[in-house]
C-alpha cells in the first residue's frame, strides 16, 4: 500500500467521528464514516431490538465491507488520497452484534448467519495501519449521548455502553495475541479520551511521522 488505512474504534459516545474528521483534514487522508443515518433498520432497532437486531447489523455489515473496499483503494496510488482513516471498522460491527446475540436480542441461528458472512468478508479484508481506540468510560459516553442530536439514541442505557466496552476490550486482547488471521502484526493504539475537546496536535504528529505524511 502507498498510504495508511487507520481505523478509529471506539463505544457510542466516545468522540469517533470528530476525531476522525480532524485526522483527515490534518493529515489529508479520505474520511470514511460509518453509514449509521442512513440505516433504514436503526430506527426500527431501537424501537424493537429482538425483531430488529440481525436484519440492522447484516445491513451494516455489508456496507461496512464496501467502506472497507473503498479505504483499501485510496490507500493505494490510485485512490486521489493519501490514504484512508475509517470511522469503526468490521470488527467493531462484530463487537455490537456479539452483544445482541449474548443479551438475548439476535438468536443463535441469525448469529451463525451473521457469523458466516462475517467470516467470509474478513477473508479479502485488508488490514489497517494502525487501529486507535479512544477509550472512553461508559459513565462519559453516557452524557456526551444525551447532550447530541441523535433522538434514537436517547434513553441508550449506561449498562448497555459498559457491555459494550468490555466486547471492545475483549476484541483488543484478541488483535494484540493475533488470533485473527487479519490482525497479525496490527498495531493498536490506546488512547485515554474522557476529557472533552482534548488536544490533537501531539497524535497528528505522531501518525504523520508514523507513516510520513
Amino acid at each position: 500500500m502507498a498510504g495508511p488505512i487507520i481505523w478509529i474504534e471506539g463505544i457510542i459516545g466516545c468522540g469517533k467521528t470528530t476525531l476522525t474528521e480532524m485526522l483527515a483534514a490534518a493529515l489529508k487522508l479520505r474520511a470514511i464514516f460509518e453509514p449509521v443515518d442512513s440505516n433504514p433498520y436503526l430506527k426500527l432497532f431501537y424501537e424493537n431490538p429482538k425483531e430488529h437486531s440481525f436484519a440492522m447489523q447484516i445491513e451494516l455489515l455489508h456496507r461496512r465491507y464496501a467502506l472497507q473496499k473503498l479505504a483499501a483503494y485510496e490507500a493505494t496510488t490510485e485512490g486521489g488520497y493519501r490514504g484512508a482513516i475509517l470511522d469503526r471498522g468490521l470488527p467493531g460491527d462484530r463487537v455490537f452484534a456479539r452483544l445482541h446475540m449474548l443479551s438475548g436480542n439476535m438468536s443463535e441461528l441469525n448469529w451463525q448467519t451473521y457469523e458466516r458472512a462475517y467470516e467470509i468478508m474478513t477473508c479479502s479484508l485488508t488490514p489497517p495501519s494502525l487501529l486507535v481506540f479512544l477509550d472512553v468510560e461508559p459513565e462519559v459516553a453516557h452524557e456526551r449521548i444525551q447532550t447530541r442530536a441523535r433522538k434514537v439514541e436517547h434513553g441508550l442505557p449506561l449498562q448497555y455502553l459498559q457491555d459494550l466496552r468490555k466486547g471492545y476490550l475483549d476484541l483488543l486482547i484478541e488483535i494484540e495475541a493475533g488470533q485473527h488471521a487479519w490482525s497479525r502484526g496490527m498495531d493498536v493504539l490506546r488512547i485515554p479520551w474522557n476529557v472533552d475537546h482534548q488536544p490533537t496536535d501531539k497524535l497528528i504528529d505522531t501518525l504523520r511521522h508514523r507513516f510520513r505524511l
